[in-house]
């Protein structure tokens, strides 16, 4: 039981991370304020690689989850 409590934490860290990773990446994605500046993106095309990126991620902590599962056992 303590083992699977310690796999348990050590996934809600790889969350956490992961979670961040994507807050980062996404924040590269939002315009600057600045006036003098333009968007990279329109909307639809920074909505479509949001979507985009969230399906990565969740792939990605999918096989991160199965991995350590496997581990587990």
């Amino acid at each position: 039981m303590k083992r699977f409590a310690t796999v348990e934490a050590m996934m809600e860290r790889v969350e956490i991370r992961q979670q961040r990773a994507l807050e980062q990446q996404l924040d590269l994605l939002t315009p600057m304020t600045d006036e003098a500046t333009t968007p990279r993106f329109d909307a639809a095309t920074r909505a479509e690689i949001v979507s985009l990126l969230e399906v990565l991620l969740s792939d990605r902590l999918a096989a991160i989850r199965a991995s350590v599962e496997i581990n587990d056992e």
